[in-house]
């Protein structure tokens, strides 16, 4: 595998993690309730799970499952969840919101990810794959790139899975030059991984099956 190649492990316990790190990941996701899509994480299981890998290990902020579309209330929840995770020794956040736009079409929520963004610095922040439900994936690129510390965008490039998205996602980090670096997920396994790597162009990848 190219040496440039970073890979990231979706996991939500102690023992998912040391696995990941034994087969080979790079950094780590950690979430709760990943049948749910993910939810922020216990402090409990990621203070074990961060005095045990050594490599970078960013958290979910997702307060609830369901929509994407979230209340000021529970914004401030999970601007709330930030300040305390920033105590531990973490490396980033993972969050996304989304909101209607004047002619019904999905659009991300720039004002409660910009909070969110200020929440977390100087901490990194990846934005998720409520990107995928954006009626304009590009634009949403393009607005993202004015927020300082969004790092990453995690995505299937709008499709079902990375495969299918993957001339998506080449666009998507083509907009996104060398500010932001999109992170191809959905249903990316060990057994298609290398050839995403080869056709896709990407450096970063990421799942639940990917070591």
């Amino acid at each position: 595998m190219n040496s440039d190649i970073i890979i990231e492990s979706c996991v939500e316990t102690v023992d998912d993690s040391l696995n990941a790190v034994q087969n080979g990941a790079h950094q780590l996701e950690v979430c709760s309730y990943l049948s749910k899509d993910g939810l922020t994480p216990d402090i409990a299981v990621l203070s074990e799970i961060l005095s045990r890998v050594k490599i970078p290990v960013k958290v979910m902020i997702r307060s609830r499952e369901g929509s994407f579309f979230y209340t000021q209330e529970e914004i401030q929840q999970m601007i709330s969840e930030i300040q305390k995770l920033k105590a531990y020794r973490v490396d980033g956040f993972v969050f996304g919101a989304l909101m209607v736009d004047s002619k019904g079409k999905n659009i991300l929520d720039i004002t409660s990810i910009y909070q969110i963004c200020k929440a977390a610095s100087p901490y990194y922040v990846t934005i998720h794959k409520a990107i995928d439900l954006c009626h304009d994936m590009i634009s949403e690129v393009k607005r993202l790139k004015q927020i300082s510390n969004v790092r990453y965008i995690l995505t299937s490039g709008g499709a079902a899975d990375a495969i299918s998205g993957q001339n998506m996602l080449k666009v998507m980090q083509k907009e996104a030059g060398n500010d932001i670096n999109i992170i191809a997920a959905g249903k990316i396994t060990t057994k298609n991984l290398p050839q995403l790597i080869k056709t896709s162009g990407l450096k970063y990848f990421h799942g639940r099956k990917i070591v």
